[in-house]
């Protein structure tokens, strides 16, 4: 009732002539308990909204415990050997990555396969042959047929995503920066997800779909990463025994970071820029041990996804397949010397516009945020 009352006062208002006082005291008091009431609404959706996720914890339980077994004569060993299972498992990461990687670019490839050599290849001769005979055009048999096949595919990607693991929606990078950071997100690096990301993202591109494979693998890498970190599946459930010492939160974390850099490194075949991306957008938790990890992981991911990609696509040995955004083998590899300030150019033009192009972003957001999102 008041902040009914608050707003038939607001708009009787003349801005030209002084009110009385005690319009205006009753205005004030009506306007600051309406700013309450929405300050309560925006603080219950809050917490609606956070109570979903809870907290990591990253720090180490320095008990008498712990104190203990590092006073242990065997401590120093008991070190090494894990150590030794962190580079282990940092393999192990960069080689199921590539072929995750690997399993999604061949996926895409055989779902266009059947779109256009099987389905839209035979449709047309069968059209030819019959507008031939006939005379009339059956060109709409075709465009059905590739309006069904596309739906099917962008069907198959969509009920994974809503009806089975919601959370493999969208790139994973947000979910994968929060995990990172601290917040337990459900499901997040669970195996349906990662089952829901590559397969949602081979259909939706088959599909036809405005979509990337290379974003989602940054996703697909950190799972990667949290479920061979581990040993065990709790999705099946399977249980290795393997990698107990690190079946804690702290642990965890530096090799989502692992699998992150090897995402990407398998998309792009930049191992450094898979280093780079863990370093900037990702972690908040580094060490200079962890760098080099990372780095071995995300060079065996690369040259792991190189490898298969050119066996599969009958150059093997050749290693031209650096990653999944790949331009295709170029024959004619030699540049000559006056080419190169071209490419300095080019390499200018590209940084201006991406720097451009970042200003213009922030911009549009600080707009949105003041002008657009009441």
């Amino acid at each position: 009732m008041c902040i009914h009352l608050c707003i038939n006062l607001y708009c009787s208002l003349d801005p030209y002539e002084d009110p009385v006082a005690g319009l205006e005291r009753v205005t004030s008091i009506c306007c600051v308990i309406h700013a309450i009431s929405q300050v309560h609404s925006e603080i219950e959706l809050e917490h609606t909204l956070s109570s979903k996720y809870e907290s990591l914890n990253y720090e180490i339980s320095e008990n008498q415990l712990y104190r203990d077994e590092e006073g242990n004569p065997d401590h120093h060993m008991k070190l090494w050997h894990r150590s030794r299972n962190r580079w282990i498992v940092c393999f192990l990461i960069g080689v199921i990555t590539a072929l995750v990687a690997a399993a999604i670019d061949i996926m895409v490839h055989y779902s266009q396969q059947i779109k256009f050599r099987i389905i839209i290849k035979r449709l047309l001769s069968k059209c030819d042959k019959e507008t031939d005979l006939t005379g009339a055009g059956c060109m709409w048999t075709v465009e059905i047929a590739w309006m069904c096949y596309n739906c099917l595919l962008v069907g198959i990607a969509g009920f994974l995503v809503i009806f089975w693991s919601p959370v493999a929606g969208g790139s994973g990078i947000p979910q994968i920066k929060c995990y990172l950071n601290g917040i337990r997100i459900p499901e997040v690096v669970k195996l349906k997800t990662l089952i829901s990301k590559a397969v949602g993202v081979a259909c939706a591109v088959g599909g036809g779909l405005s979509a990337g494979k290379e974003g989602p693998m940054i996703h697909s890498g950190a799972v990667v990463g949290a479920g061979i970190s581990q040993g065990r599946c709790r999705s099946v459930p399977f249980d290795t025994g393997l990698f107990k010492e690190f079946r804690n939160d702290r642990e965890r974390r530096d090799f989502v970071s692992a699998g992150a850099a090897a995402g990407v490194a398998a998309a792009f075949g930049a191992p450094i820029g898979g280093v780079l991306f863990s370093l900037e957008e990702g972690a908040s938790f580094w060490n200079q041990n962890l760098t080099w990890r990372m780095f071995f992981s995300a060079m065996i991911s690369a040259f792991t996804v190189n490898s298969i990609l050119s066996w599969f696509n009958g150059r093997s040995g050749w290693l031209s397949w650096t990653g999944l955004a790949n331009f295709g083998v170029f024959e004619n590899k030699n540049y000559n010397i006056w080419e190169v300030p071209l490419f300095l150019m080019v390499g200018i033009i590209g940084g201006l516009t991406g720097a451009l192009f970042n200003y213009l972003n922030s911009k549009m957001t600080e707009f949105r945020k003041k002008c657009v999102s009441c």
